[in-house]
């Protein structure tokens, strides 16, 4: 019998309470900026800027509230999907999405940024979602303009 822990049970618990820990900053400038994001908004769990393959290019989290494998994991998964509502929302004239997805366990906000560049965010559920998707929007920017 398997006895290792489910690393994505944590992702799927609701939980009233967050960690105000600290964050870890990927390695590179997009890292950091993450890094910077996660810190300005209270309930943040981690963030991931990815590709169009499903490649992670870097990530910020809170390791005492999701592993950086879980914050890889919901970029990937949400990616193709995400490729899919852009292509369709642009094709429509809406122009590009930016998805919300709030559950009992929390929330998840995602937006292709660039291309194929999708950054997803994931936020426990009493998070302050005015001044998440603020600071997200603002975040979503400044990496925009580094991947042009």
């Amino acid at each position: 019998m398997d006895r290792r822990p489910d690393s994505s049970a944590s992702m799927r618990q609701p939980s009233d309470s967050w960690s105000a820990g600290p964050v870890e900053r990927g390695v590179s400038e997009f890292g950091q900026l993450l890094g910077d994001m996660l810190a300005r908004i209270p309930g943040s769990r981690g963030a991931v800027l990815s590709d169009g393959e499903d490649d992670t290019i870097d990530t910020a989290h809170r390791p005492g509230d999701v592993s950086v494998i879980d914050i890889c994991i919901a970029g990937a998964q949400i990616g193709q999907a995400m490729v899919r509502l852009t292509n369709d929302s642009i094709l429509f004239g809406l122009g590009r999405p930016q998805v919300l997805i709030e559950t009992e366990a929390g929330a998840l906000v995602s937006k292709l940024l660039f291309r194929e560049y999708l950054l997803t965010m994931l936020l426990h559920r009493n998070a302050n979602l005015a001044r998440a998707m603020r600071e997200f929007e603002q975040t979503a920017e400044q990496l925009r303009r580094l991947l042009e």
